[in-house]
């Protein structure tokens, strides 16, 4: 196999591509026409103050890369493989016949603009620390504006984000191990949220390009795998944002049987990129042969979406824009990912973004990454989380809904309707003729029927009087909000993962089913409020139940965690894959434990759930940190947090607020509930990144349908997760389902008979 590789922003040098500008003076010729400036005389002459800035060194790699192929494969022919390190990846396209020579120099020249614009950022190269300790110590410290961007070997990472971030944050992960901690000169936050702007605008840009179909295989840094053909550009998009995954990339194609002597780096100067393939093979190896054995197994995403499967709502499917009545749930901090919403969009099904518990800023980028990836009329939604505590949150969460234009919400954790939720609704209400219509849609997931009223009715009046004098809606929007219920959609939430009631499908639908159709007749100009089913559905059985009952349409959850989208460590998805329908338990919620709310999570091989269980009993049990007695809280601190509770609170007291913090001094009681709530979030941090280290205490939230469907797939090519695609699972739920229904039915008119 033999591969070029092609060098990123770095590799720049005056005196490059002397002997090539010589060579092929015609696309010398055309490069300047679409630059606007020589782009000899500032590879020859600079300054280098010119040549190194971004936006002058991106094209400047790119045609020297660009002509340097030329010559290459004139001399040694072709290659079989080819992949870029950032910019390098354009070049990696033309290779491959992807772009022509002129629309990749565009790209590149209008990337270059976009990023050069950026200010107030700043990388710093890592050696010493793997990708696992580097977000360990991001996680514990709330590095909220440190990103990992460019993953160059398995212990040599560089770190992306805001400038003064980047510089304080040296002393933690040298004492975390690190050897060195070297800040690159650069203006930019490259390959992280804080380019969203940059992405947005260049998503726009690039929709007029061509793209080709590969003609060789390239590696796209987003995902370390071949770019498919129908998703190039969105791929390109989405690697403004998105970490440079170039260790993974040589891996790959170390397993696939690359050596080291068969790979060329594309440049006119000292290699970069070449030699990382000596200290990749030292520190890792190639990938697990099993992953690409599973890999392998697994059809590309659908080019089309399939025909509906004759399964729930067809009136529901009209209204949301789906081929299918399937709803995957969002799951918190992202582990209902980018690449999960973006696959279930593709096939005509409706995933939310796990939005709870992440900064705005990558919720901004996920929403940019997820349209870049679909189609401009597919449906995808944003978890809108409650949050009782904070409810400036939500606010937070309105705003940013509202400016990107995201049309449908998945409302989970509420007890009551607030005035943030009401405000995204008001602002999508028009009158068409006699009916009023919402674009802005909510699905409110529920579990009781007294809050499905709520949600079955208009906007409380005290909230609307409450924003019509702050201006947040117009007379016109107060009107309209009295006339409408304050959702489309009720999902009806039974036994689930994460938050839960622990209430019975059997019980809850029909219920509230009776209560969506006597609020009906209250919103004659308003069309059908529609009614699914969530919690506890992984086999066709659960499926047909459900729909039996009344369901329009489903939701799955648990399930979709344990696929190859979802954005939790592998270890979990091994974990979960192993999972049995006896082996979940309901333990405290950190947010709510005062409250007395639960989440159901794994408890197979776990200490979370009696640990936690442990604290809240303390918690009810002593009115301050200092009242517990000195053997159990050496017990706790030894145990459960692995360091003292008064270093949890001096870690706590730099990241709260000074309200926040006098209110702690104040009242004890809810001082230990903030350092407690410590655990909650270092077991969720844990689980998402795979620290191996405190495995034991990972929070993972689950339901017994993870159980379920792992004995229905037991035997079959999806029972190993990494062949596991959420729409391929949807798709075969429905199916089965369908097929199950027509069976049963059939069985019971003949017995009938």
């Amino acid at each position: 196999m033999k591969a070029f590789l092609y060098p990123g922003q770095g590799a720049q040098r005056l005196g490059m591509g002397a002997e090539l500008f010589k060579q092929f003076p015609d696309l010398v010729a055309q490069a300047d026409a679409v630059l606007g400036y020589s782009i000899a005389e500032l590879c020859l002459n600079g300054p280098m103050e010119r040549l190194t800035r971004t936006n002058f060194t991106q094209p400047a790699l790119y045609v020297v890369s660009a002509l340097k192929t030329l010559q290459q494969v004139a001399e040694s022919g072709p290659p079989d493989m080819v992949l870029g390190h950032s910019v390098g990846e354009y070049a990696a396209l033309f290779a491959a016949g992807v772009v022509d020579f002129q629309s990749g120099l565009r790209l590149v020249h209008k990337r270059g603009q976009l990023m050069d614009q950026a200010e107030g950022g700043g990388m710093a190269a890592i050696i010493g620390l793997e990708a696992e300790q580097i977000e360990a110590v991001i996680q514990a410290n709330g590095l909220a504006d440190v990103f990992a961007a460019n993953y160059n070997t398995p212990r040599q990472i560089v770190l992306s984000g805001r400038r003064d971030a980047i510089v304080a944050a040296e002393a933690l992960f040298r004492q975390a191990g690190a050897s060195h901690y070297v800040v690159l000169q650069v203006g930019g936050a490259f390959h992280t949220p804080f380019m969203a702007e940059a992405q947005r605008d260049f998503a726009a840009f690039v929709a007029d390009i061509t793209f080709a179909p590969p003609r060789i295989p390239v590696i796209a840094n987003v995902t370390a795998r071949p770019h498919g053909p129908d998703t190039i550009r969105q791929r390109m998009v989405e690697q403004i944002t998105a970490p440079v995954r170039w260790s993974e990339s040589i891996r790959w194609l170390l397993a696939k049987g690359l050596r080291f002597e068969d790979c060329t780096e594309i440049g006119d100067g000292p290699p970069v990129v070449k030699p990382m393939i000596r200290r990749i093979q030292a520190e890792a190896g190639p990938l697990d042969a099993a992953i690409l054995a599973a890999e392998e197994t697994i059809a590309p995403p659908p080019a089309a979406r399939p025909q509906r499967i004759p399964i729930g709502s067809a009136a529901f499917c009209a209204d949301f824009g789906l081929s299918q009545a399937y709803v995957a749930g969002a799951m918190y901090q992202g582990v209902s990912s980018v690449a999960l919403v973006a696959r279930l969009a593709q096939a005509g099904m409706l995933g939310f973004f796990g939005a709870g518990g992440l900064p705005m800023a990558e919720v901004a980028a996920a929403i940019t990454n997820i349209r870049a990836q679909i189609p401009e009329d597919a449906p995808f939604g944003v978890n809108f989380i409650a949050h009782v505590n904070h409810p400036h949150l939500e606010d937070q969460l309105t705003d940013l809904l509202l400016q990107q234009g995201v049309r449908v919400v998945e409302a989970s954790a509420f007890m009551e309707v607030t005035p943030a939720l009401v405000r995204y609704r008001a602002a999508g209400l028009c009158e068409d003729g006699n009916r009023i219509r919402a674009a802005n849609r909510v699905m409110a997931k529920v579990s009781r029927p007294d809050v499905a009223e709520q949600f079955l009715s208009p906007a409380p009046e005290r909230i609307i009087t409450k924003l019509l004098e702050a201006g947040s809606v117009t007379p016109a929007q107060a009107q309209l909000l009295r006339q409408v219920p304050m959702a489309d959609a009720i999902t009806v939430e039974s036994d689930s993962g994460g938050h839960t009631d622990q209430g019975m499908p059997f019980t809850l639908i029909p219920a509230i089913l009776r209560v969506r159709d006597q609020a009906a007749d209250r919103f004659p100009r308003f069309g059908r409020i529609h009614v699914g089913a969530g919690g506890g559905i992984g086999t066709p059985e659960a499926a047909a139940a459900v729909l039996v009952l009344g369901a329009e349409y489903l939701v799955t959850g648990s399930i979709n965690q344990c696929t190859i989208e979802a954005g939790t460590s592998d270890m979990v998805k091994d974990m979960l894959a192993g999972a049995a329908v006896h082996d979940t338990a309901y333990a405290p919620s950190g947010e709510m434990f005062e409250l007395g709310s639960k989440v159901q999570v794994l408890k197979k091989g776990l200490f979370f759930p009696a640990r936690a269980d442990k604290l809240v009993a303390l918690y009810r049990q002593y009115d301050s940190l200092d009242a517990i007695d000195p053997a159990t809280r050496r017990q706790i601190e030894d145990r459960t947090f692995h360091r003292p509770l008064a270093a949890i609170w001096d870690e706590l007291r730099n990241r709260l607020s000074p309200e926040e913090i006098a209110r702690a001094e104040r009242m004890p009681k809810h001082k230990m509930a903030l350092v407690f709530r410590r655990y909650f979030k270092d077991s969720s941090r844990w689980a998402l990144t795979g620290d191996a280290d405190h495995k034991v205490d990972f929070q993972i939230h689950c339901g017994p349908a993870m159980g379920a469907f792992n004995q229905w797939v037991a035997g079959t090519p999806l029972e190993p997760w990494q062949a596991r695609h959420v729409d391929e699972i949807g798709l075969k739920l429905l199916a089965e389902t369908a097929q199950m229904l027509h069976r049963r039915f059939a069985e019971l008119a003949g017995e009938r008979a």
